[in-house]
């Protein structure tokens, strides 16, 4: 059985999930301190993770989907970790307001630029013929 790239994206997510659950269902420590070596080099984590994240929108849309249906799909994801954050958004918002907003958006730049890009482009195939 030959699998799509969706299909092989789709697994990795199972899988990769599906450890994460087990290991921090076993024991969290074992998971925190895991995620604390992946984030301890922030630089490193982040350009793996936008490499990772390009090659993914060019499987997604080498595999016939285009941006407006891969950004609805973003919306459904966001809506999921909304779920998941709420119950700390207390905390979250405590310690956003002992930050400088400015300083966090400069930091962001890359990031924020991408989105205002990926909004662009779908934007655009909204109204486009």
């Amino acid at each position: 059985m030959k699998l799509s790239a969706i299909e092989i994206l789709a697994g990795l997510l199972i899988v990769l999930a599906g450890i994460k659950l087990l290991v921090v269902f076993v024991d969290a420590k074992v998971w925190l301190s895991f995620v604390k070596r992946v984030y301890a080099r922030p630089a490193i984590t982040s350009s793996v993770a936008l490499l990772l994240a390009a090659l993914v929108l060019y499987l997604l849309l080498q595999s016939g989907l285009t941006i407006v249906q891969v950004l609805a799909v973003t919306v459904f994801v966001a809506l999921l970790l909304m779920v998941g954050v709420a119950p700390y958004a207390r905390a979250l918002f405590n310690w956003l307001e002992t930050q400088s907003l400015p300083a966090m958006l400069r930091q962001q730049w890359l990031y924020i630029v991408i989105w205002v890009l990926l909004m662009a482009w779908g934007a655009i195939a909204l109204v486009a013929p």
